[in-house]
């Protein structure tokens, strides 16, 4: 058994002990082809979370570059096919390796709002989900994490249906494109969260566009 296959076992048993953990829709994730996972953010389990519910394909995530600074860790992550990226400035080399994993078969995992988001408010999606989707042909897989975060309590990932972004493929796009085009996808994220919310937490007074 491989180092990322043993880590994902483990990370699997923590949820299953520690949260009633359930995972809704895993086969809205296409087997085969290009693909993005995008999840809301509101904690540090969210990667735990996400990455656990990915059971039919290997997961290449996004993650700050400072997370690399710590050397066991940054050894853990890069074993877990984790690219660091800075969130200021992402370099050309980075988008390169993010793409090469979509094309070598991986599904990139990106949190859209960039950045941790807690209580219930959401960030605004930052324009790398729709660059590396549009570059990397991928479509992308929304998925709502809805928790409360605290131990023994409910945990819901539900993964939505894919959402075609083939239009975008060869289409000259802004910045302020790929903005809108990644908030698109965030309301559709936080819509899900909303509808799936079932008692888990309380989504009153939230909004997005329907």
């Amino acid at each position: 058994m491989k180092f990322y296959d043993f880590a994902l076992s483990v990370l699997r048993l923590f949820c299953r002990v520690f949260f009633k953990y359930e995972v809704i829709g895993i086969e809205n994730v296409p087997l085969e082809g290009n693909v993005i996972i995008a999840a809301n953010h509101k904690s540090n389990l969210d990667p735990i979370f996400v990455a656990s519910s990915m059971t039919t394909r290997e997961v290449a995530a996004v993650a700050k570059k400072e997370l690399f600074d710590h050397k066991i860790l940054g050894f853990i992550l890069k074993k877990l096919n984790t690219i660091p990226i800075d969130r200021e400035n992402t370099g050309i080399s980075t988008v390169k390796q993010i793409l090469r994993a979509i094309k070598d078969g991986y599904v990139l995992g990106l949190f859209p709002e960039g950045t941790r988001v807690k209580g219930k408010e959401f960030g605004q999606a930052k324009a790398g989900l729709s660059l590396f989707a549009s570059k990397g042909k991928a479509n992308v897989v929304p998925i709502s994490v809805i928790s409360s975060y605290k131990l023994f309590s409910r945990v819901k990932i539900y993964i939505g249906e894919p959402i075609d972004m083939s239009q975008y493929f060869r289409a000259k796009l802004t910045n302020e494109d790929h903005e809108r085009i990644s908030e698109e996808v965030m309301q559709v994220i936080i819509k899900n969260y909303c509808e799936q919310a079932d008692g888990i937490v309380d989504v009153e007074g939230i909004k997005y566009n329907a």
